[in-house]
């Protein structure tokens, strides 16, 4: 009785890790509209590794407007490897970091979509990135 149960067990972890979606490859997205992100990722056995990148895409960067706005974020963040990642079935959880601070991101995988949340400063950002289409 005891190999049965313990045999049903280990068919639903591997069919549980089978089903859950693949966090691997590049994922790509607009934050606020102006900032592409793009992520690279990778897990390894639950550990996630990869790249963040953010790209200021807007005109307006290196001319303030009146209210003398300008998107330097994209600027001073552009690339930073992941770090202290981790992944949990469809969940994940990564650490980037911005003007020598931890920035901490969490999310989920679904429905072909990664959505990320994460707190900067006071306010709460939600990303939602996919992955590019491959060219067949």
């Amino acid at each position: 009785m005891k190999k049965i149960l313990l045999s049903i067990a280990l068919v639903l972890t591997v069919v549980t890790v089978c089903l859950a979606a693949s966090v691997d490859g590049v994922w790509k997205g607009l934050v606020e509209g102006q900032y592409n992100l793009s992520l690279t990722l990778k897990n390894d056995g639950g550990k996630l590794t990869g790249v963040f990148a953010l790209v200021d895409n807007n005109p307006k960067s290196e001319n303030p407007d009146e209210a003398g706005y300008t998107p330097y974020v994209a600027a001073q963040m552009g690339k930073n490897t992941i770090t202290d990642g981790k992944v949990d079935g469809d969940n994940l959880q990564f650490t980037t970091t911005f003007n020598g601070k931890p920035v901490v991101y969490k999310g989920t995988i679904a429905d072909g979509k990664l959505v990320l949340t994460t707190t900067f400063g006071t306010q709460n950002i939600k990303l939602t990135l996919k992955q590019p289409a491959v060219a067949k």
